[in-house]
């Protein structure tokens, strides 16, 4: 399957997204890391635009699923194919899987079929809430 290439905007959500997380990763709870090798199944992996690990990882491609996982939408991404990462991120076991789409400034939550609008990224059990507005600018 033939990947996107991310752009500026991209690129700059990543970065935000890094910085949003800071103090979480500041006190050893939460981890990010962008664009990074996941195994979803036994024998296949996919590549997020942004994870957020529950600890720091020890090996390249991490053996765990992500606490959470960013797509960021890029112009030429097709519906079908983001659709279908994220549906891998959810049966992999990530908790939390967003999309992020710069060109309206909307962050999704994707759950069980469904992308849901919402104001904020919410982590729980990390009270963290990084809100709409850290991300797109």
């Amino acid at each position: 399957m033939e990947r996107s290439v991310p752009n500026y905007l991209h690129s700059r959500i990543q970065l935000r997204l890094g910085y949003a997380l800071k103090p979480w990763d500041d006190l050893g709870q939460l981890f990010g890391a962008p664009e990074i090798r996941l195994r979803v199944a036994p024998d296949r992996f996919r590549v997020a635009d942004f994870a957020v690990f529950a600890s720091a990882q020890e090996e390249l491609i991490p053996r765990d699923a992500p606490y959470a996982v960013v797509e960021i939408v890029s112009p030429d991404d097709r519906f079908e194919d983001l659709m279908s990462k994220l549906v891998d991120y959810e049966e992999s076991g990530v908790e939390f899987v967003f999309v992020a789409d710069p060109m309206v400034k909307r962050l999704s939550r994707y759950r069980r079929g469904d992308l849901i609008s919402v104001a904020a990224m919410e982590l729980p059990a990390y009270q963290a809430v990084i809100p709409v507005s850290s991300i797109f600018g």
